[in-house]
């Protein structure tokens, strides 16, 4: 026992190969413990080593049969490796065992709309309502806000104020208001709406620990850093046996529809908002040159370039991507495109931008698990708005055949005239199945998951209209 403590310790402080290790060790003693094949098992998915994760946390849920989170990693992890079918049947089978749990039920509706059964979400959130109350089932009424027909909107907000003055962690009264604030603007009470949005957003902002203005200096530095003699430089002639795709721009600006409609084409794949150029290839940069970024990519070496290269095809190996075309739409990769264009000179860049005021609204009417300060306050989206804007400026006019520059507006008002120029930017032809985006079952895992699962209206355009006032309100508020 002391030896699998040890190694949950271990793992815990993210020492992996020593917590392996005596996790090993402990199945040398005993070849069916159920936790030292679930430690095994976590250990490999944050290696991202699927296929051995799913091996391991089978046995362990083999061996845990009363123990939900093995089987929640193990849908991750078939996830991962492209297998949703499979997450289905665990999913569903952990919810045979644990019918009264609600976390059990908001992980399944999770997944539901995840994958755009949208009506088996609704189903399984009220199921998970009769359930004992904790602190889940605000997420859950706060997803049902959202799905419930108005008519069912009272009742979820009866049940949502007996939670009143039960939150010790900030983040549940946060989605509460959000809650609240979604269920009057369904009910047509836009003033109680928008007092209830300020509430959460005001109680997130303090949650943050730095303002947009403190980011100025790293972007000003990006901007140095890539400037006329950067561009002029010698770049690698590089053969890749892929288009590399990146869609960048302020966030709800449709980057998740425009993923949707363009991974319906046969020859165009998706690793989704991947953080492997922060997350990998910044840090190696940064320790080889033993510089800062965005100081490191000045000048790298060429073998330098090359791992890093290959570094993005593993992950694109690790995501099962095969298709010619492969997009990471990642909407703040907007600050990696001087990387992007030293690893991959022939990348395409689409920058999606939005009016000002529908994508502000936008920003501030939708609840960000991130606490980050442009998310909850339109001051703050202001500032990054008019950053993201100069820096996309900056690379538009260096890199004049890399980027294509295109709003949501046009995408919504000329969905096909629209997506057949960015495919011919993306050097393919059109196909009409990219119209069909919204039956596709592939994952989305963004704010927009129910969005996408309908045909292209335009609702959303001026939907931030009857909060004209109290946006500028905001806006002009003194700091």
């Amino acid at each position: 026992m002391l030896l699998l403590d040890r190694a949950t310790e271990l793992l815990l402080e993210n020492r992996l190969r020593e917590a392996e290790f005596m996790f090993k060790q402990v199945l040398k003693q005993n070849p069916t413990n159920g936790k030292a094949l679930f430690g095994l098992g976590r250990i490999c998915m944050r290696l991202e080593q699927y296929d051995n994760a799913i091996y391991y946390l089978k046995r362990a849920c083999e061996h845990l049969p009363k123990m939900l989170d093995p089987l929640y990693a193990l849908a991750d992890a078939f996830i991962a490796v492209g297998s949703p079918v499979d997450a289905k049947t665990v999913l569903e089978y952990a919810l045979s065992v644990a019918r009264h749990n609600a976390q059990i039920h908001y992980h399944l509706g999770q997944f539901y709309l995840d994958h755009g059964f949208i009506d088996n979400a609704y189903q399984v959130f009220k199921k998970g309502l009769e359930c004992p109350e904790s602190g889940v089932s605000v997420f859950m009424i706060f997803e049902l806000m959202q799905l419930a027909p108005p008519s069912e909107i009272p009742e979820l907000m009866a049940r949502l104020e007996k939670f009143d003055g039960k939150f010790e962690n900030p983040k549940f009264q946060i989605v509460a208001y959000h809650a609240f604030a979604t269920a009057h603007q369904a009910l047509g009470d836009n003033k109680k709406a928008f007092e209830y949005y300020k509430k959460a957003n005001e109680l997130q902002l303090t949650q943050c620990e730095f303002s947009t203005v403190d980011m100025l200096p790293f972007y000003n530095r990006l901007l140095a850093t890539c400037d006329e003699d950067f561009f002029s430089k010698p770049i690698d002639k590089v053969k890749s046996t892929f288009t590399p795709v990146f869609i960048v721009g302020l966030p709800r600006t449709g980057s998740t529809l425009l993923e949707q409609i363009l991974t319906q084409h046969s020859q165009v794949g998706t690793i989704g908002e991947s953080i492997v150029l922060s997350d990998k290839i910044v840090p190696y940069l940064e320790m080889r040159t033993e510089r800062p970024f965005p100081d490191c990519i000045y000048e790298p070496s060429t073998s330098m370039l090359d791992y890093c290269r290959s570094v993005y095809v593993d992950e694109i190996k690790k995501n099962r991507v095969q298709e010619e075309a492969v997009i990471n739409k990642l909407p703040a990769n907007f600050q990696n495109i001087g990387l992007i264009y030293r690893i991959f000179p022939n990348a395409r860049i689409i920058h999606l931008t939005r009016d000002f005021m529908a994508n502000a609204w936008s920003v501030y009417s939708n609840h960000f698990a991130e606490n980050e300060p442009y998310f909850c306050s339109l001051p703050e989206f202001k500032l990054y708005s008019e950053i993201e804007q100069q820096v996309m400026s900056h690379f538009s006019s260096n890199l004049k055949r890399n980027v294509f520059n295109i709003s949501y507006e046009k995408l919504i008002d000329e969905p096909e005239r629209t997506v057949q120029k960015i495919l011919n930017f993306m050097y393919l032809k059109y196909e009409p199945e990219c119209m069909e985006f919204y039956k596709s079952r592939s994952k989305v895992s963004t704010l927009s998951k129910t969005q996408v699962r309908q045909p292209i209206h335009n609702r959303s355009l001026n939907r931030w209209q009857v909060f004209e006032k109290e946006i500028e309100k905001e806006l002009t508020q003194p700091e």
